[in-house]
């Protein structure tokens, strides 16, 4: 199974339907939030399931603010982050994870793509799609996922167009 996995992309899908045409065999889509109306027209876009949870731009949201996947035996906490202050440090979101008994955390909300593996658990952002904060570019991340639950996620830049003068 190969899933995209997109955070923050605050109404600019420019980015994610160039990743979708170019990317092949995508199987679904998870989307960590900020806003939760490109969810909407993304589907139609895609024609691939969407799971989503809204970010803390996602004003008068009614839908979960978190949720619990499991994909062959693989268990994944997906939510936007700004509960868990991961502006600030990891240590709330990870002992959320524990106690879900959770292989794997997806969050957005920093815009700043990480990959970290601690106590067991794998923690992932896969950055801003569409406004990244690190300096180095628009990124999201690929997950594939076995019929053993094993995964493995690479975490993509997006390529910066160079500018004719």
């Amino acid at each position: 199974m190969k899933i995209l996995v997109i955070s923050d992309t605050h109404g600019n899908l420019r980015n994610v339907i160039k990743v979708i045409k170019d990317t092949k065999d995508i199987d679904r889509i998870i989307h960590l939030g900020d806003y939760e109306r490109d969810v909407e027209e993304l589907e139609i876009i895609s024609n691939v399931p969407i799971d989503f949870v809204p970010g803390n731009c996602d004003f008068n949201s009614y839908a979960p603010r978190e949720k619990i996947l499991d994909f062959y035996g693989l268990k994944i906490f997906i939510t936007h982050g700004h509960y868990y202050d991961v502006k600030w440090e990891y240590d709330t979101i990870l002992k959320a994870a524990k106690q879900k008994k959770v292989d794997l955390v997806l969050f957005g909300h920093t815009h700043v793509s990480l990959v970290e593996n601690i106590d067991d658990i794998t923690i992932i952002n896969p950055g801003s799609i569409s406004l990244p904060r690190d300096g180095k570019g628009c990124s999201f991340g690929i997950l594939e996922i076995e019929n053993n639950g094993k995964f493995h996620i690479t975490i993509k830049k997006m390529e910066k167009k160079q500018k004719n003068y």
